[in-house]
């Protein structure tokens, strides 16, 4: 792995764990084992490094979303997966999303990762509410209202799950909240 993405990965993690507000680039720099001068040779700055990470972050998930649709044709199917997906996130309760983590700390980010931030947001529940609209069709999840409104509760719900079991650092609180929603999978 070269140099520009131990720093992404490093920087990526420590959002997940503390928020772009929890690091600073001393640190990231540190951890990879290179001089603060040598990581402003990949990055400007640390808006522009929070920027790529998320960025890459953003089409991994997408990918996801994509792959998903095109290898489960059941709505049950998608959303476990989708399920499974944030689950596997949380490191265990050790992290969160990258998504959620940003936006906690959005009143301190530039306009282009806010934007970012919307995007990615607009993308989950599209997907989701798509997702239950097949719902509807093949009758895999019970008790499907609107399905943009159920898009943006599960969104919620699983956001804040994963926000749970970080602060208690345990995913038990994760699949705890989630028990109900993967109950509904016929």
């Amino acid at each position: 792995m070269n140099t520009k993405f131990k720093i992404m990965d490093a920087a990526e993690q420590a959002i997940r764990k503390k928020g772009s507000n929890g690091f600073s680039i001393d640190e990231i720099a540190g951890s990879v084992g290179i001089k603060k001068s040598s990581l402003y040779y990949h990055f400007s700055s640390k808006s522009e490094l929070v920027n790529e990470i998320f960025e890459n972050y953003s089409k991994k998930i997408f990918s996801f979303l994509d792959q998903t649709t095109a290898n489960e044709e059941t709505a049950s199917g998608r959303l476990l997966a989708y399920i499974a997906e944030t689950r596997e996130l949380l490191n265990e309760g050790d992290s969160i999303c990258l998504s959620i983590a940003l936006n906690i700390d959005q009143q301190s980010s530039d306009t282009h990762l806010i934007s970012k931030l919307d995007l990615f947001h607009h993308t989950n529940i599209e997907w989701l509410a798509a997702t239950f609209e097949l719902g509807l069709l093949d009758s895999t999840i019970a008790d499907i209202g609107d399905p943009v409104a159920e898009a943006n509760a599960c969104l919620a719900l699983v956001d804040g799950a994963q926000l749970m079991a970080r602060t208690h650092r345990n995913a038990k609180y994760y699949d705890d909240a989630t028990a109900l929603l993967r109950a509904r999978v016929c």
